[in-house]
């Protein structure tokens, strides 16, 4: 297995054993991708359209802190060309399977990694230790960057079709952040506090301007004492936030907020960050959602 390397937001890609067409892929000449999030599958779908075929290990649906791959996804990604995931601790056990099970030749990304130094070269924010570096929309472009810089690297010069998808996507990532500040710029600045399930909404905030107060859980699954839940009750009370959010995915933390927002008086109201569904299936659709819900619990312009 090879990891690529990264120097000052520069990638520095070692020399790929499968370079166009002497890799492992499908019958049909397509690069064959696992992804550890659906939100990186999107990605790839964006980018490498016809000629890849990507499959992620967490489904529509579940909460990739706690996901656990099955035999027939052990087998999918020992077929892989390339692996994507994020780093920065988000999914350790599921990077743990990909580094366990990659073919040799085959190539893991850790996405994040990526964007955070590239973001210093930039001029990107940091927030703590948050590895939700998509959620801001200047990093999201630093992570579809870098999936045409790999796929670009296996097909060398002979294959221009992944730059011409690169530069359609950024214009709809640019055309959505447009879209999320319109509508929450529309939200009064007293109200832009938001509660949470776990803390996965800091480079959000950061971008849209928003103050992230409290969280249910720092990570999902780290059950909270019941000191805890009457703290976050105390201070949705304290910060006069107005709405607090849960996260269709997560169950647990969701009814301990819905319940300590019931006793502090406030309204319940849905955002996504780390996985999608059936409704929210792709990252644009995904940040148009979380705007109109803000604006419509907040009370700002709903574009629909």
């Amino acid at each position: 297995m090879v990891r690529v390397g990264l120097l000052v937001g520069v990638i520095l890609l070692p020399l790929l054993s499968f370079a166009c067409g002497d890799g492992k892929s499908s019958d049909d000449g397509r690069v064959q991708v696992v992804t550890t999030l659906p939100l990186f599958a999107d990605f790839v779908r964006e980018i490498g359209r016809d000629r890849v075929e990507v499959f992620s290990l967490v489904p529509l649906g579940a909460d990739p802190h706690t996901f656990e791959p099955s035999p027939r996804d052990v087998e999918r990604i020992t077929e892989a060309d390339i692996a994507f995931a994020n780093g920065l601790g988000l999914e350790p056990a599921l990077i743990k399977v990909l580094e366990a099970n990659l073919r040799d030749g085959a190539t893991l990304i850790l996405l994040a990694e990526y964007a955070k130094e590239a973001g210093e070269v930039v001029g990107l924010p940091e927030v703590g230790d948050d590895p939700h570096l998509w959620m801001h929309p200047g990093y999201a472009q630093q992570y579809a960057r870098l999936v045409k810089d790999v796929l670009s690297s296996l097909s060398g010069d002979e294959y221009e079709g992944y730059e011409a998808n690169y530069k359609n996507y950024l214009d709809h990532l640019s055309a959505i952040d447009e879209y999320d500040r319109y509508q929450i710029d529309a939200v009064p600045a007293a109200l832009r506090k938001l509660v949470t399930t776990h803390d996965a909404f800091g480079y959000f905030g950061v971008a849209y301007g928003l103050e992230v107060v409290a969280a249910v859980a720092r990570s999902p699954g780290q059950e909270p004492s019941p000191q805890d839940i009457a703290d976050l009750r105390a201070e949705i009370q304290r910060e006069g936030v107005p709405i607090s959010l849960t996260e269709p995915q997560i169950s647990a933390e969701s009814e301990i907020l819905e319940q300590a927002a019931e006793d502090a008086g406030v309204q319940v109201c849905t955002l996504y960050s780390d996985s999608l569904d059936d409704e929210v299936s792709t990252y644009i659709e995904m940040m148009r959602f979380n705007a109109d819900e803000l604006a419509r619990c907040l009370g700002g312009d709903d574009g629909g």
